[in-house]
């Protein structure tokens, strides 16, 4: 990637899924910035499995919007469920630059990645939160 991206050098975690997250971090990757994607170990963004007109690939978990929105990322599958997969996001948070997420308000909660921790654990990070239905509503 030209170093005269205005993102080049900057690190970006993708915790998201489905459609707004993704695109927005795909478009920071298109800056410049280095995109990396955290999935569950388990499920995988659900976008995999939809979109496209090619359904062997959707089925295989390579569909057509996955690959669009992926392109030019890294990934990894942590499990979040899990301490050491906690510990290794947060890890990953200590050296970003941006945290990407687009999960419910509880979700961010219970994994002690909401707004008040990140600004705690993390106070360097700029954290970019969106949901498809608000962050207040039910």
């Amino acid at each position: 990637m030209s170093k005269t991206h205005p993102f080049t050098g900057l690190l970006v975690i993708d915790f998201t899924h489905v459609l707004a997250g993704p695109a927005c971090a795909y478009y920071l990757g298109l800056l410049g910035a280095d995109v990396i994607k955290i999935e569950s170990v388990s499920k995988g963004d659900a976008i995999r499995h939809r979109g496209g007109t090619d359904a062997a690939a959707s089925h295989a978990g390579m569909s057509t919007s996955y690959l669009t929105q992926g392109a030019g990322k890294r990934s990894i599958t942590l499990n979040l469920e899990s301490d050491e997969g906690i510990d290794r996001l947060n890890q990953l948070l200590s050296r970003a630059d941006v945290f990407v997420e687009n999960h419910i308000p509880d979700t961010m909660r219970r994994l002690k990645l909401d707004e008040d921790n990140l600004r705690t654990q993390h106070p360097h990070l700029i954290h970019c939160a969106m949901t498809g239905y608000g962050r207040g509503g039910p």
